[in-house]
């Protein structure tokens, strides 16, 4: 008997997200990084993001809709130009799959943008904030929308960035909104706009985290995380409104815990 010479197939990406509960009519959130799963059934290596793209497509039908970060941050404190349907991705082969497709919608952001397709694209990815959080941006219409969270191959909390979204809207201590101006090219028209990424304040750069153990550990106790094998590694699910409040709720009572500790306020 042959020894199978690969680690997954097509029907066990389907078997893996249906145990994660997507569904039909689903919009999700989609990160992380498809190698880890190990080699699956293809001719084509490069033919794995489309695999996973048919899967969730599949699934989803025509009333779902797939978001995916699309980051060029490598863009920032440059004079290099954002193109709106050129630029490519820093954030994955997934990404850059979805980037690449004809109906694709991105954020007009040239740093930190998130990128849909499918039926409530441009709901999600259209006339957005110049900021990367908040209100109107993609992840704060993603929480009204009902959109579920999908980490591929990544553990979630290193692959929750979601969470900046709550810290924006408490106003935690140790961030601000840096202002950028960027040249943008939309078509064939080049535009100088202003754009804000929400950083971290110098005197908290050096501090240790602890990689969001403590807001997974509280959201675990209140909400549920969907988690299925795939190949060699997990495929991760959770409701991204949940996620949310979760952190509002923990904001409050520890404004620092992000960070991963109770500091002062004046620290």
């Amino acid at each position: 008997m042959n020894k199978k010479n690969y680690d997954y197939k097509f029907e066990d990406i389907i078997k893996s997200l249906l145990a994660c509960n997507i569904k039909s009519g689903d919009n999700v959130y989609i990160s992380g990084n498809l190698f880890n799963f190990g080699l699956c059934k293809t001719n084509s290596f490069n033919k794995i993001p489309e695999l996973f793209y048919k899967a969730v497509t599949e699934i989803i039908t025509k009333q779902g809709t797939i978001i995916v970060p699309t980051h060029t941050f490598y863009l920032a404190n440059s004079n290099k130009i954002f193109d709106l349907k050129k630029t490519k991705s820093i954030s994955g082969s997934f990404s850059n799959f979805i980037l690449k497709k004809n109906k694709a919608i991105r954020q007009i952001h040239p740093f930190s943008s998130s990128t849909a397709i499918g039926k409530n694209a441009n709901y999600f990815c259209s006339k957005n904030t110049s900021h990367v959080y908040g209100p109107n941006s993609p992840f704060d219409r993603m929480i009204k929308k009902k959109t579920k969270f999908l980490s591929l191959g990544l553990p979630i909390n290193l692959n929750c960035s979601q969470v900046h979204h709550a810290e924006f809207m408490m106003k935690v201590p140790y961030r601000y909104n840096k202002k950028f101006q960027q040249k943008i090219k939309i078509k064939n028209n080049v535009y100088k706009k202003e754009f804000y990424m929400f950083v971290l304040k110098e005197k908290f750069m050096n501090i240790k985290r602890n990689k969001n153990k403590l807001i997974l550990d509280n959201f675990k106790k209140f909400e549920k995380i969907d988690k299925s094998k795939l190949g060699n590694d997990f495929i991760y699910s959770y409701n991204l409104k949940n996620f949310y409040k979760q952190n509002k709720i923990l904001l409050k009572k520890n404004i620092f815990c992000w960070v991963g500790k109770k500091l002062k306020i004046g620290y």
